[in-house]
């Protein structure tokens, strides 16, 4: 069994809202999705259609996908009103598609979190729709995770036993990537990796894993640059009184609590993520909106790793399903 632990889904269409994405279905049954009033981004029919997805799982190397909202589409620039109508499609969305295949997917739904007290009021929502959680961005328009205004909101989680996947979008510095080439993408392929580790270093020294240190979470794309990130600060808190007083834990373990996804690009990325985290803790990805961004399978990877069979087992769907609290 492998559970593919991210992977995102995009709606057939959006309400007719102002400022929302709009869906232009082309005639070979794919679409392009507009925001602003240009093309964003096109997809597939499986980015949307549960049934002809299920089809392409063995292209793919999966069995099962927790699908979670396309990143794009957790735009909290909108208004508070627009946000919540936002998310609350996206749920209902995510919802019918685990509820009519549920042998084939979870699902992860969306809150507005440029509106705390909404966003705790949309988890009774998710609940209630099945979803197993919801997936949030490294950023909430340049504010850190671990700032206190959003604690309701990840004791509110806690409290319904929710999970939450942590996504990189919208990095905080892109002045600092202005002079890479536009066609390498780099708020993603240079950007994504910082907003992880960042977004990872927020939540553990803001004290949300301190409080709440049985909320499940996973970092994308493998926790960026998470654990390198931590390694002088760790340090610091084993060897300098001072700093050791500021948390109950160390900093890598608290790192060690945080799930992971395998999108670690290359195999000795993953090696060490591995050897830091655990392999309790990591699970696989593919990115799949339509189409998978894994340029290795699970089972090469898996040799190349040098994986024993309990960690295979945990790699493979262990770690998800103890994400997602259903194992």
């Amino acid at each position: 069994m492998i559970i593919d632990m991210h992977c995102h889904i995009v709606p057939e269409d959006f309400p007719g809202i102002p400022n929302l994405p709009v869906m232009q279905h082309l005639d070979d049954g794919n679409a392009d999705m507009m925001i602003g009033g240009k093309k964003f981004r096109s997809f597939r029919d499986t980015a949307w259609d549960a049934a002809k997805r299920i089809e392409d799982l063995p292209n793919i190397g999966v069995d099962k996908q927790v699908v979670s909202p396309l990143p794009e589409l957790l735009m909290y620039h909108l208004d508070s009103a627009d946000g919540s109508k936002l998310a609350s499609h996206l749920n209902e969305t995510i919802g019918t598609v685990v509820r009519e295949h549920p042998e084939h997917y979870y699902g992860l739904g969306s809150v507005p979190m440029q509106d705390v007290e909404l966003a705790v009021s949309e988890l009774s929502h998710v609940k209630e729709l099945g979803l197993s959680g919801v997936e949030i961005r490294t950023n909430i328009e340049g504010q850190n995770l671990g700032d206190p205004k959003f604690r309701p909101f990840f004791r509110e989680a806690a409290r319904l036993d929710l999970a939450i996947l942590v996504h990189a979008n919208k990095p905080t510095f892109a002045d600092r990537l202005s002079d890479a080439p536009d066609a390498l993408g780099a708020d993603a392929a240079i950007g994504f990796g910082i907003e992880c580790g960042l977004a990872g270093a927020s939540l553990i020294w803001g004290g949300v894993l301190a409080e709440l240190p049985n909320l499940r979470i996973c970092m994308s794309h493998g926790g960026g640059v998470l654990t390198q990130l931590l390694a002088r600060s760790d340090n610091n808190y084993r060897n300098r009184k001072a700093i050791g007083e500021l948390l109950p834990e160390a900093p890598m373990d608290y790192a060690r609590l945080l799930y992971y996804d395998d999108l670690a690009w290359n195999v000795p990325n993953l090696r060490f993520l591995i050897d830091a985290m655990g392999a309790g803790q990591v699970g696989i990805g593919t990115d799949y909106t339509g189409a998978s961004v894994r340029t290795i399978s699970v089972d090469d990877e898996f040799e190349a790793l040098g994986l024993s069979a309990q960690e295979r087992e945990q790699v493979s769907h262990g770690s998800a399903e103890r994400f997602l609290g259903v194992s």
